[in-house]
Parts: C-alpha cells; structure tokens; sequence
C-alpha cells in the first residue's frame, strides 16, 4: 500500500477469494535491466571472473528452481543466478499447484476422474481457439508426475486437494504446506544444490553472449559490481516477467502511479530484453497478466475492498460517466473485471445505500458503510468520495454531473424493469441508486506479475516470428508461457504455476540434451 498507512479495519482478510488466488499462480525471480532492447553482439564488458558451466538458468522462483533440478538431475553442469538477496522471487509467494493424475489426488480420492478433454474444454473456447492447445495438452499430462517428482525432492505438500475457494472448475489444486510457496522453493534450492548445483544470489544477468546467432552464455554483475561471464551451452530464462518495469509497463497502456504491485520487487523483463536481442518473437502484448481492480491506499486484502471490486450489484462508469460494461464481468474469471477498466481511460464504480444493504445482506459484513466512510475520510488518492446527490458526487470525483445523473437515471430504470437492455447484466445483480448517501470509488489496478512474453516452442527453445529456433535460448514460467491470450481465467485453478515447473523441467531437458 502505498501513500498512508493501514487502518485496523482495512486489515481483514474478509471474502478474499480471488485476490488470494492470485497468489496461487505466481512464478519468478528477477534480473534488473533496461527495458529497450539491445543487440548483445558488439557489446563490451571486462569481465573480472570467466566461468564454465553446460547449463545457466536466469531466476531461482518457481520456473527457474525446477529447470536447474531437473538439469543437475541430468547430470549437468548448472548455474543458478538470482538477482535478488535471496531466491524464490513470486514462487515464494504461491499456495500450491495444478495437477490431475497425481497419488495425492489418488490418495485423497478427489478429482481422479479429471481428464485434458475437461481441461481443453474449458480453456479453448475462451480464447476463441488462438492457444496451442499442445502445450496445455503437455502441461496437463505431465503435471501429476510433477507432483510426485517434486515430493521426491523434498517440496512439501499439505495433502489438500480441492478447487481453490471455488474459483476453478476443478478439484486439482494441491496445496503446499501451510499454504506457502517456500515449501516449494526452499526444498528445490536444497535438491539443486545437493545435486551439485551452484546457486548465486545478488548477481543480476546483464546481457547474452550470442556468436554467429548462437547463445554461449552471459555476462552477469556480482554483488561487488564486477563483471561475471559466464560460458554455457544453454541459457534458460525464468526472469519471472517485467511488472516492475515502469517503462514496459506505460509502452502497454498503465500508468503505474496509483498501481499496486503485489509481487516481490525486480521482475524488471531482463528475460524478454535478453530474448529480444537474440531475435526472440516478442508476444507480450497478446499476453496476460494477473490482476485486479483496487482504490489506491487502500488495503487490496481488506474485506471493504475485496467486497465492492468484485463487481455485481454496483454500477462501474468511465471518465465521461457513462455505463460501459455489465458488472458481471468476473463471474467467469475474476481477470476479467481488470479487462473491463483497462478498456477505458479511467472507470469508477458508484454505490448508494441501497447496494451497500444488499452487500450487507448477502456477506453478513455490517461494517460496509462504516469502513466505507473511513475510507471517504482517507481519500489517499483523490479517489474516493461520498454526498447525498448524484450530482454533487460527479462534481466531488471531476465528472459531468449532467452526464452521470443521466447514467444512474437509465441503469436505475433498467433495474426497475429487472433487466439489463444495454449489457445483460445478471436480473439479481441489478440493484437500483436511489437512497443516499452514496459513493464514488475510482478502479485502479493491481498486478502480481505478467503471464507471458517470449514465443517458444514445446521444447520451451525461444523461436524467431516465423518459428526458427534461437540457439541455445530457452525460457520457462511467465518469461515464456504462451498457455493463455488476454486473460488468466483461473478455471484451472493455478495452471500457470503447474506450468511453470512443467516448463523449467521441459526447457532443463532440452538443454542438456544439446550437450550431446
């Protein structure tokens, strides 16, 4: 949270359902950089240190730990850089993994009876059929194996399997321990590293080493500030994605200022900059990432916000105070609330009282209105306001009253009729504004991390824009994961995690099998 500090009452967990999701699906680490590209050729370092290894793996979060196992495994030579003081990135954040097929879903005896035919099915149509459904198919099949390959290198599961508070539409989510993501992460660091491994924290890569269009390594900055080239026969990206990036980010369309990032910090794109310079597709703008709408300042968690952001009986308006959207879009798939106000130039959700009583009564949360004029009080952000009309509310948030009365006096007869003739709206969602006091609350948006960027293929080698394979290169987790387009849907609940050890194994693979 930016700008003040927490109030006791912003601090509950409350109904936080999707939010905590998130969490489930987060990969990475970082490697710091620019954010324009640079042809590495030509480039010159001094480099105080040369080392040789067969295999370098960039991030030690949830990508990046699997590949440099499954490469040690192999019998490689690996190196593990992490930019960060310490190693796990966004994978010490996640809950737990997607799986079917696994013994802990045989041993709990839930949800053995899931098939990829369910899977695809429910991914395919959403996308309009624009995925490679090979790579869910590869994903899917290997992902109870994963679960019990992961056991064996010590990551500790809590045995639970279930569908994710709902939000997915199958009973293949397996918890980790306590629901921390460094059951996963520390164990894979110990394997890694037992299996002869080296690992290097604070050492940030800095750019490839390409001869004749073919990768040999990196040069990377240790803690010191010298220079480290390293010599490899692959190089594997687990950079975890450029959401920190700022200047990324604005060449996408956000203004970061009243953003809030939820993962930890350096996930800078110095995997999609390094691939770039190689000749890599760059697909980051038909990727996704995962989040959600927010009122900056004020706590994402706290059940005020987990409770009125989600959407349903309220009313969502633009900058020109007018109804864009059925405030039914997350009912399928909580990412798509965020497409919603992304689609405009700013959006803001308004409520009266009588869609606070309805919230009131469907959530048993009577504190609504209460933690609401707190946050009123606060307005951290000129962003939040209350007043007894429609029209002084317009005036307070710098909207057209004229234009906003008209808005809420047409979605007000609509709700009359019980029928949403402009956006299908669900009957039961459509709650009228007509008791005051009422509120204005402007929808920013909060990230844990982009979902893809670097095109590859299903050995996870980095491929030009006409699908020639980039020597060497590799990328894994949300570098690379091409398994959605616009949106993370959540209906198989943390598949972006599952395809992250899937992905850093199959990448591992590949790259020791070039050794010969």
């Amino acid at each position: 949270m930016k700008g003040i500090s927490r109030r006791s009452f912003l601090q509950g967990a409350g109904i936080a359902l999707a939010s905590t999701a998130a969490l489930g699906t987060l990969v990475g680490c970082s490697q710091g950089g620019e954010a324009a590209p640079e042809a590495t050729e030509g480039v010159a370092y001094d480099p105080a240190e040369v080392l040789d290894f067969d295999v370098v793996v960039v991030g030690s979060g949830s990508a990046g730990v699997a590949a440099a196992v499954q490469a040690a495994e192999l019998g490689a030579n690996t190196l593990l850089l992490e930019k960060q003081s310490k190693v796990g990135g966004n994978g010490a954040l996640t809950e737990g993994m997607f799986a079917i097929g696994s013994k802990l879903q045989a041993e709990a005896n839930i949800g053995t009876d899931i098939a990829f035919r369910d899977i695809i099915d429910a991914e395919q149509s959403f996308f309009n059929y624009r995925i490679n459904n090979l790579l869910w198919k590869d994903m899917v099949e290997a992902s109870g194996e994963n679960i019990d390959w992961m056991i064996s290198h010590g990551v500790k599961f809590s045995g639970v399997v279930d569908n994710y508070h709902g939000l997915g539409k199958f009973d293949a989510f397996h918890w980790f321990l306590d629901g921390k993501g460094s059951n996963y992460i520390e164990p894979m660091v110990e394997s890694a590293q037992n299996l002869g491994a080296t690992v290097m924290t604070s050492t940030p890569a800095l750019d490839l080493i390409i001869e004749d269009g073919v990768v040999k390594g990196l040069y990377a900055q240790k803690e010191d500030g010298s220079i480290l080239q390293v010599n490899a026969t692959a190089v594997i990206l687990a950079s975890g994605g450029y959401a920190n990036n700022a200047e990324i980010m604005a060449e996408r369309g956000y203004d970061l200022t009243y953003s809030n990032d939820h993962g930890l910090p350096g996930h800078d794109g110095d995997g999609l900059r390094m691939a770039i310079s190689a000749g890599a597709h760059d697909v980051s703008r038909e990727r996704c990432f995962l989040r959600e709408p927010f009122s900056f300042g004020i706590d994402f968690f706290a059940t005020m916000t987990q409770t009125i952001h989600r959407g349903g009986p309220v009313l969502w308006v633009n900058q020109d105070g007018v109804r864009y959207v059925s405030e039914d879009a997350g009912s399928f798939a909580p990412g798509c609330n965020s497409n919603a106000v992304h689609s405009q130039e700013a959006s803001y959700l308004v409520m009266s009282k009588d869609i606070i009583d309805e919230f009131e009564a469907r959530t048993a949360y009577g504190q609504l209105q209460a933690d609401m004029d707190v946050a009123v009080e606060q307005c951290p952000g000129d962003n939040i306001y209350k007043a007894d009309t429609i029209e002084e509310l317009a005036e307070l948030q710098g909207l057209d009253p004229v234009q906003l009365k008209a808005t809420v006096d047409r979605y007000n007869e609509l709700c009359d009729k019980g029928e949403d003739d402009d956006y299908a709206k669900s009957a039961a969602n459509m709650v009228p504004l007509k008791t005051g006091p009422f509120y204005i609350f402007r929808q920013d948006l909060a990230f844990w991390t982009s979902i893809g960027g670097i095109d590859t293929n299903r050995n996870m080698e980095v491929i030009t824009a006409k699908g020639a394979v980039v020597p060497g290169l590799f990328a894994a987790g949300t570098d690379g994961c091409n398994l959605y387009r616009e949106t993370y849907t959540m209906s198989v609940p943390a598949s972006c995690n599952a395809n992250n050890c899937n992905s850093g194994r199959i990448a591992a693979r590949n790259a020791v099998a070039l050794l010969g």
